[in-house]
């Protein structure tokens, strides 16, 4: 199972591990009501599935809404401890680059999310292969830092826009299988959940 509450629309989807196959992805616009709809989603995402047949949790961790983003993350931290299974932080910044891997092998890729007041969250990132390389970010700026920032990168870049939400979960779900597999063939530990903090862009 994916989630991110980061955005005012709860994306939620599941992947399957063993097959190595994408399941669902399901969206609600629920704005101010995500803090009572969020469990009754998970639950109608679950729907025929039974909790302990999860295997990992994937959370995004913002930037986005500090309070959907808290609220998310907590949730997650939570059900993978009751669960005892691993916990996948992702940026939700990242996950909009994962998105757009395929077109970032000879270009960095620029995302960004609008905050309040003239502001901004940003994050640039490279695709090398089949993996996904933070190279700054993911900050919260005034817009006109960005634009210095910009102004002054020292690479090709492309400007990504946000997909939309179906994508996003997609983008989510399959970059957190990724990852799991990764970790499984380097005989590396699974990430605890309680590693897994929100990111505000601080």
């Amino acid at each position: 199972m994916g989630f991110d509450t980061s955005d005012a629309t709860l994306v939620a989807g599941l992947y399957d591990l063993g097959a190595d196959q994408l399941r669902e992805v399901k969206t609600w616009c629920l704005g101010r009501e995500l803090a009572s709809q969020l469990h009754p989603c998970l639950g109608e995402l679950m729907g025929r599935y039974r909790w302990d047949e999860l295997r990992a949790i994937a959370i995004g961790c913002g930037p986005g809404s500090f309070t959907g983003t808290r609220l998310g993350v907590v949730t997650a931290r939570i059900l993978a401890q009751e669960l005892d299974v691993p916990l996948f932080g992702l940026s939700s910044l990242g996950t909009m680059a994962w998105h757009y891997r395929h077109e970032l092998q000879e270009q960095d890729g620029v995302v960004s999310r609008r905050a309040q007041q003239g502001h901004q969250y940003l994050g640039i990132y490279r695709s090398q292969g089949d993996r996904l390389n933070a190279l700054w970010g993911d900050r919260l700026l005034a817009d006109h830092e960005a634009e210095t920032l910009l102004a002054t990168w020292p690479h090709p870049y492309k400007h990504l826009s946000p997909p939309n939400p179906t994508d996003y979960g997609r983008a989510l779900l399959t970059w957190a299988a990724q990852q799991w597999h990764d970790t499984l063939r380097a005989g590396k530990e699974f990430p605890h959940w309680s590693s897994v903090v929100p990111c505000y862009g601080k």
